[in-house]
């Protein structure tokens, strides 16, 4: 079973993995509407069961009323390699500071869950592993006893990033992990983690 991006992202927060303050909306009226609860400026998502959605036009920014308005119509008829919307996403816009890539799934030559960790968040980890793999850092895990909290340090480390924000990110490993095994998932992602300038981290 594939996700849309805001069932994603509801379970990561049922997890207490930190998420931005967003919305689903149907229609141009409901858009509007989410963004004055969540409060302006905002990002407007497609919300398909396919990538490249930014490139195909299915992400909008707004700051403005009138511009969620118009953004929301165009996004919400905007077909995405001939998938319509299942409506879309409003989301707070955040200051980005930095963007990672978080990911587990099985290692299908090692029989056994495989955790990567990249600083190129934001693009498919494949085209990171094909053109700068020194960039990924991975480790195999037990399938009986899962990710360790030493394991998810070592990952985080490997970020380069500084210590309060490496503590964050081994916390948020360790809560995918759970979301993995839990959800019995081939594959688990936050691509990306947003590192925002005040040091806030969210998926």
């Amino acid at each position: 079973m594939r996700l849309h991006e805001y069932e994603a992202k509801d379970i990561f927060a049922s997890y207490g993995i930190p998420t931005p303050k967003r919305g689903l909306a149907k229609t141009a009226d409901e858009a509007v509407k989410k963004a004055k609860e969540i409060g302006l400026p905002v990002v407007i998502k497609s919300q398909v069961l396919v990538g490249g959605r930014g490139l195909a036009g299915g992400i909008k920014f707004a700051e403005s009323i009138e511009e969620v308005k118009r953004g929301a119509e165009v996004v919400l008829h905007t077909p995405i390699k001939g998938y319509q919307p299942d409506g879309i996403l409003i989301q707070e816009k955040l200051e980005l500071e930095a963007e990672i890539y978080l990911g587990i799934t099985i290692d299908g030559l090692a029989g056994c869950p495989i955790v990567m960790v990249s600083s190129e968040g934001g693009v498919a980890v494949e085209k990171t592993a094909a053109k700068s793999p020194e960039k990924i850092a991975s480790i195999h895990t037990d399938v009986f006893i899962g990710l360790q909290s030493y394991q998810a340090r070592k990952l985080a480390k490997a970020l380069g990033l500084s210590g309060a924000e490496s503590s964050q990110i081994a916390d948020i490993l360790l809560k995918l992990y759970k979301v993995f095994e839990d959800y019995d998932a081939l594959i688990a992602e936050i691509n990306p983690l947003a590192i925002i300038n005040d040091g806030s981290i969210y998926a």
